[in-house]
């Protein structure tokens, strides 16, 4: 009767550790497919990028980036003037 108990809970053992590498397995393996493809694909555009000679182009900043630092910058003035002049009333 213990031999029974044995074996059945060995084969419930090796049923489960199969039923896991079975769905780890292609787990694993569209993981590894979906990495070499990114790699693949961030070489291939990194590579057009360059090849297409428009790198110039594309590190140009957004003049309406640029107006907003601007913006940005006098109002940090202002404050800077502001609170040194509260430092002097105090």
């Amino acid at each position: 009767m213990e031999t029974r108990v044995i074996q059945n809970l060995i084969q419930s053992y090796f049923d489960l550790v199969k039923k896991n590498i079975a769905d780890i397995v292609p787990k694993t393996i569209m993981a590894f497919l979906i990495n070499e493809s990114r790699k693949k694909a961030h070489s291939e555009l990194v590579e057009q990028i360059y090849v297409q000679g428009n790198l110039d182009q594309l590190i140009v900043e957004d003049p309406m980036i640029t107006a907003n630092r601007e913006s940005c910058k006098k109002i940090i003035t202002a404050l800077k003037k502001a609170q040194n002049l509260l430092g002097e009333v105090t």
